[in-house]
């Protein structure tokens, strides 16, 4: 580092979102990443440090604050506050009560509460709760609502905070400043500011810093300078307890004041929503990484993974960032932090190569028809089929297990499943590029020629047989007896498949053609010639023989799988 400045650069993918969420800061006293050269490092003046805890607090708030209950609760109020007393839906105003009363009494509201008595404010919130919970007019509710709610906007700081650090924060660090015991009823930015901003100062300013190195930046430290890495959620180890870890037990991984202060902005690096996180480790650059975050925060809900999938939302920033971007994105590492219970989470990795977002494009089509497919797999297990087929897309499993399970239940139990040809349609394409592009066998080389044939065999089948069915009501009635003809020729036929056994496929469409006294399909002989074909154009053909897919101008029209 150089007088007057400081040097960071890019490493692994948690300091790399650490950068991210440390320009975001800086940004808030005016520090332009374009000034910078174009490539893994900058150079910030250290006089932005020193009010770099202000502007800490001031990046979480407006980051953060819209998608806190504090936020909610007062968006709530202000609703009530523009209608009439009288005409105010008295289960929603009661469930609204409820929600408010639980937070305002929560410990860590309470704590926050005994931080704002310190600067002067007395108001005792916990006695108007009181009153609130047993007040029964309407109008005097209201108003001491108001009352609850003004004091909330006033503390916004502290209150808000709060909330922000207990499902944010806590996501990616915690056990150090403000979440230490003994800090829960301090100023939560006077306790961000002693243990990290504090330190990092005087660190810059100290000359003789130590003989050890930090294991990030490789600049000196000493013990009493550095910080052990235990504090970051499934990061490093806590060199207190375990010792024995280390040569002759003198722990040696410490890192410097200054890594410690860019990896406290981790939370800002990832796009948080709910109990998820996305960063996208573009690491060619920071220009690169700081513009594919401010492509998430452009694009505001259409980003979120509240209310829609995780994948849902990558195709969308891809075909953002794609076209925002002057060239291409490729191998891509997606990060997401999810939640295993509660209490705990863990970093979810998925590299995404120039090939897969290749097949990902040509695929969106037939991802946007899954979405809000669920069927009943048995009789406690429901399937988001659109969740499954991409996390097999990502994991790099094929298809077919979900799609024996889809089609034994359609003709099991007369079930509408709308869009198995889009299922095997991503696994088509899959297996093809990964032929041309990656040195596959050409046995998964499956042309759009042959998949047609397949299917369009099976589906002419099947309308063979509607031709016959005849004196019934509807047409849930109709596909019932066409299911209920052909569950003796397709139950074979799948289990032939799951078991990749090609000779008592051939012995059953032997038997169901020459029944028919017709020749069995060239596709249906040729497809045997590898395990691969065999599959795919198997459970193509019984896709065909399950009916029509519907088009994707209908996809608004899809009927759960739910028994209904």
């Amino acid at each position: 580092m150089s007088s007057g400045y400081i040097t960071i650069t890019l490493k692994d993918f948690l300091f790399n979102a650490g950068v991210v969420g440390f320009i975001k800061v800086l940004r808030q006293e005016g520090f332009n990443l374009e000034d910078q050269d174009i490539g893994n490092t900058i150079h910030v003046p250290v006089s932005l440090l020193e009010n770099f805890h202000e502007n800490y607090i001031k990046a979480l708030l407006n980051t953060f604050q819209n998608e806190t209950l504090y936020q909610s609760l007062i968006n709530q109020f202000e609703h009530f506050a523009g209608i009439k007393p009288e005409d105010i839906p008295k289960e929603e105003y009661k469930s609204f009560i409820e929600k408010l009363c639980n937070k305002l009494t929560s410990a860590s509201y309470k704590s926050g509460y005994q931080i704002i008595a310190e600067k002067g404010d007395d108001f005792d919130v916990l006695s108007r709760v009181k009153m609130l919970k047993t007040e029964k007019d309407i109008q005097k509710s209201v108003s001491i609502c108001y009352e609850l709610i003004q004091y909330m906007k006033k503390h916004r700081e502290t209150l808000c905070m709060k909330d922000i650090i207990y499902t944010k924060i806590i996501m990616f660090w915690r056990n150090v400043a403000f979440f230490e015991r003994s800090n829960i009823r301090k100023d939560i930015k006077e306790c961000y500011y002693n243990y990290f901003v504090k330190p990092a100062l005087e660190y810059l300013n100290r000359k003789n810093k130590g003989a050890l190195q930090c294991i990030q930046c490789g600049n000196p430290i000493n013990a009493s300078l550095g910080m052990g890495m235990s504090w970051l959620n499934d990061v490093g180890i806590d060199m207190e307890r375990k010792r024995s870890h280390f040569w002759n037990f003198n722990p040696d991984t410490y890192i410097c004041p200054v890594c410690a202060l860019v990896y406290s902005c981790v939370p800002l690096g990832f796009t948080v929503v709910g109990g998820e996180a996305i960063f996208i480790n573009n690491n060619e650059s920071i220009h690169t990484l700081v513009a594919e975050k401010d492509i998430f925060e452009r694009g505001g809900e259409k980003y979120t993974t509240l209310n829609q999938l995780y994948y849902k939302v990558l195709y969308s920033f891809i075909d953002d960032a794609a076209q925002e971007q002057t060239r291409e994105i490729q191998n891509i590492q997606i990060i997401r932090r999810v939640s295993v219970d509660t209490d705990t989470g863990k970093y979810v990795f998925n590299t995404l190569s120039k090939p897969l977002l290749e097949i990902l494009k040509a695929c969106k089509s037939n991802f946007k028809n899954l979405i809000n497919w669920t069927f009943k797999k048995d009789k406690d297990t429901y399937v988001n089929v659109y969740q499954e087929v991409a996390n097999n897309f990502f994991s790099g499993r094929n298809q077919y297990a979900l799609v024996h399970a889809i089609l034994q239940k359609v003709f099991t139990e007369n079930l509408r499943a709308p869009y198995v040809r889009d299922i095997l349609q991503i696994q088509r394409r899959r297996m093809r590029k990964f032929y041309s592009e990656e040195g596959g066998s050409e046995a998964m080389y499956i042309s759009r020629k042959e998949f047609d044939a397949a299917y369009n065999e099976g589906l002419r089948i099947r309308r063979e047989y509607a031709n016959t069915v005849t004196n019934v009501k509807g047409d849930n009635d109709k596909n019932m007896k066409i299911n209920e003809s052909l569950r003796s020729f397709v139950y074979p036929l799948l289990l032939a498949l799951k078991t990749k056994d090609k000779a008592k496929f051939n012995d059953t469409m032997f038997r169901f053609y020459v029944g028919r006294n017709e020749s069995i399909p060239k596709i249906l002989i040729e497809m045997q010639q590898s395990d691969e074909k065999f599959q795919m154009l198997g459970y193509t053909f019984i896709a065909g023989l399950q009916g029509e897919s519907l088009n994707s101008e209908n996809a608004e029209n899809i009927v759960n799988e739910e028994g209904e």
